[in-house]
């Protein structure tokens, strides 16, 4: 994780009030995070980082793209994620997430590293199926899937007779 020091915030040095950052990533990024589902990745990051003398509040906006298999045919499919997400920083004694938008730092830390959150932010908000938009898919495998469908339907003769039979008492 040592690429990622790009990422890291030295907010002891900055003023109170409104900051702004901005960062392009792809899958040098994610390769950090021993990611590699992706096949190609391309991000833009805002981070809107407001200082206040007792919290910090982080509002992250992202907007891209990710290419990986098709859940359905395996072919590449461009998906674009977009999101905001937002996160509270107060100051404790020890590091440890209240909740999961709300952090405490030890009182004693002067710097913060967002690549985590931007990466657990991301991951979030992709689709948890990543599929081709309808008649989009190959339709050579598409043909193959239904095949096999087909064939798990057929029964067996020794047991279509008992098809026939109604459990349903009230009949």
């Amino acid at each position: 994780m040592k690429g990622l020091s790009e990422y890291t915030i030295q907010f002891e040095s900055l003023k109170q009030g409104t900051h702004y950052f901005e960062y392009s990533i792809d899958n040098k990024f994610f390769g950090e995070f021993d990611c590699e589902e992706f096949e190609k990745s391309s991000f833009k990051i805002d981070l809107e980082f407001m200082k206040q003398s007792t919290m910090l509040l982080l509002k992250f906006n992202f907007k891209g793209t990710i290419t990986v298999p098709c859940d359905r045919c395996l072919d590449l499919v461009e998906i674009a994620v977009d999101g905001e997400e937002k996160l509270i920083i107060k100051f404790g004694n020890e590091m440890y997430e209240e909740t999961e938008d709300i952090l405490i730092l030890p009182i004693y830390e002067y710097k913060l590293n967002v690549a985590k959150y931007i990466y657990e932010f991301i991951n979030l908000n992709l689709p948890q199926k990543r599929v081709h938009p309808t008649g989009l898919c190959n339709q050579e495998v598409i043909k193959e899937l239904e095949k096999i469908e087909q064939k798990k339907e057929i029964i067996d003769p020794r047991w279509s007779a008992l098809q026939g039979i109604n459990l349903n008492k009230n009949n």
